[in-house]
């Protein structure tokens, strides 16, 4: 339902490529809205919420997404995406730019001009009286953390894990500020994940590359990432769908006579209904997450995520901060909620890890969600925003210089790091 304007307030805008988290700090949740315009088999247009809402047929949907790379490059996308999110009476949260602060959240290593494309889209025109762009790693670092490893509190040094659509973020945070020369990037995301289970479905069951939409879907029902891909690899070979413990069905979406019914996993107990086109899935459940240890099972030449992590804290200079970092290492992204990745990730960093360094990983409820949530824990600190943030009028005054010298440059030599 639409929300009053409150003058005034702090509006936290989490711009991932996939979804949008979007709300005033005073809410206890976000609203989650996919970051795409969409064109149904009818040619209609869906723009961000009306997707979910409006749309009855997901089958052969198009997507048109701001996002490519990792880099928001599409603003006239966007714009009409963040036109309904903001100022919609419909569906939006009715902002009043001229009265309302904004927090918004940019890709790690985005790239300066498309940063600099946010910063005159938010001033010129929307025309939002206070702006603080970062990072949602960097809100990630605002929460409490300290609850996440039964303590309280938050650290001032950690090491955020950002598993998204469209790749994985590695971003230490010493001393409350990024240490750019460690930041990594993996080139694996929720979106090569489900591209993969495409092109692997089409190969050996259906043709579905043109059902992006419910790849997705079966991707995130189905999947799970393994302890022993060896050993599971060779009970797929060795048994039959039949007998083997790792295969499941998964009835796809069909037309009935009350409407569309939406895919979901066969319940076993049941009987099969004869109407039912069923997928079954064997090692596609755990081959397809297995590319965020193993890259390079696909030609891609990047270290698997424990060792990219261990490479982060490796070009950290200071061996008392890489032990702080190792004692904070949180994760967030749509990508750490496949079953099994707890445990998986767990096992394979304290390999790494040396012994007398003690380890610890958080891992947040709702880690889609979670990056949002530190942006209401920042907001709420005016004295704190007030440092970090610029006025339109300083924005008109200074021009886009002022952005990038309070919000920084995407180099290394910008926040430098004391030994």
């Amino acid at each position: 339902m639409p929300v009053a304007a409150q003058p005034g307030a702090t509006f936290i805008l989490d711009n991932g490529a996939y979804t949008i988290k979007a709300g005033y700090t005073t809410a206890e949740a976000p609203s989650q809205i996919p970051n795409c315009l969409a064109r149904s088999r009818d040619r209609r247009v869906y723009i961000g919420d009306e997707f979910l809402t409006l749309c009855k047929d997901f089958s052969g949907v198009v997507f048109r997404r701001p996002f490519e790379k990792g880099h928001l490059t599409n603003w006239e996308s966007e714009k009409v995406i963040w036109d309904r999110v903001l100022l919609s009476s419909e569906v939006g949260f009715n902002v009043d730019p001229e009265e309302t602060a904004l927090i918004a959240t940019e890709p790690v290593l985005q790239l300066p001009v498309c940063s600099s494309n946010m910063d005159q889209i938010v001033f010129e025109e929307y025309g939002f009286s206070t702006y603080y762009r970062c990072t949602t790693s960097a809100l990630v670092h605002e929460n409490e953390t300290g609850l996440l490893f039964g303590g309280s509190g938050r650290s001032d040094t950690s090491l955020i894990i950002d598993s998204g659509y469209s790749a994985t973020a590695i971003v230490p945070i010493v001393e409350n500020a990024v240490y750019h020369p460690a930041v990594r990037r993996l080139n694996v995301g929720g979106k090569l994940l489900r591209n993969f289970l495409k092109e692997t479905i089409s190969f050996r069951h259906y043709n579905m590359m043109d059902e992006a939409f419910i790849i997705n879907e079966i991707k995130d029902q189905s999947c799970f990432v393994t302890a022993s891909f060896a050993k599971d690899l060779e009970t797929c070979k060795r048994l039959k769908a039949a007998t083997n413990p790792l295969a499941l069905d998964y009835v796809l979406p069909r037309a009935t006579a009350s409407g569309i019914r939406q895919g979901h996993i066969r319940d076993v107990i049941l009987p099969p209904d004869p109407d039912d086109q069923i997928l079954t899935l064997g090692n596609e459940r755990f081959s397809v997450p297995e590319l965020l240890f193993n890259p390079s099972d696909i030609g891609i030449r990047q270290a698997g995520l424990p060792e990219a992590i261990m490479q982060s804290i490796s070009a950290v200079p200071d061996p008392d901060v890489r032990g702080l970092l190792l004692g904070n290492v949180v994760f967030v992204g749509g990508n750490t909620k496949f079953s099994g990745f707890r445990e998986r990730i767990s096992s394979e960093l304290q390999a790494l890890v040396p012994d007398d360094i003690p380890l610890r990983l958080g891992f947040p409820e709702d880690p889609i969600t979670y990056g949002w949530q530190g942006g209401t824990q920042l907001g709420q600190q005016k004295s704190r925003m007030r440092s970090r943030q610029v006025t339109r009028k300083e924005y008109m005054e200074h021009g886009p210089n002022i952005c990038m010298r309070k919000f920084g440059k995407k180099t290394v030599d910008v926040l430098e790091y004391n030994t």
